[in-house]
């Protein structure tokens, strides 16, 4: 009886791989390719190299003003190009660019670093919304800071990087 359990023991897992392999039938031939599906519709055109940060109802003092912004980042500042605009909350349709200036006001960049804008104001405005528009560069390029070159090409193609709508226009950006 012990032998024969013994040899139940080494036989059956012998016994089970031997099916395993010899069960395998023939591939059948491969079936006819199914209908296409339906067309999804499509999306709205963006641009990959390009981001908006919109900075809502933003009251400023008099001085040095710093906000955090995660999107500009080391390469932005070595390859790209970020442009400030800024409107009151209360005329939602009119953007004007950084630096602002109207009578003895003004309103500039004071810094752009990395995670980080600086505006300074010599005077206390309305809330206002700030958006930053941030221009990936290209980082194979030769030469760093090459915020001039987009410019140029913004330029080239007829965009007046002070009027907001042509820039939003141009980069299929919301208005």
């Amino acid at each position: 009886m012990k032998n024969f359990k013994n040899t139940l023991i080494y036989a059956f897992p012998i016994l089970v791989i031997i099916l395993l392999i010899s069960c395998s039938g023939e591939d059948g031939a491969v079936g006819p390719s199914g209908n296409d599906g339906q067309n999804g519709e499509n999306g709205i055109d963006g641009n990959a190299n390009v981001t908006t940060v919109l900075l809502e109802n933003t009251s400023l003092i008099i001085g040095n003003n710093i906000f955090n912004v995660n999107a500009i980042t080391q390469e932005i500042l070595d390859y790209g190009a970020v442009l400030v605009y800024v409107r009151a909350s209360s005329a939602p349709n009119i953007w004007y660019t950084l630096p602002y200036s109207e009578d003895d006001d003004r309103m500039s960049i004071f810094s752009i670093t990395q995670n980080e804008i600086t505006i300074n104001s010599n005077f206390i405005p309305y809330v206002l919304d700030l958006k930053l528009v941030i221009i990936a560069g290209n980082s194979t390029a030769t030469s760093k800071n090459s915020n001039n070159e987009i410019l140029a090409s913004l330029e080239k193609n007829g965009i007046d990087v002070n009027n907001y709508n042509q820039l939003a226009e141009f980069y299929n950006l919301e208005q």
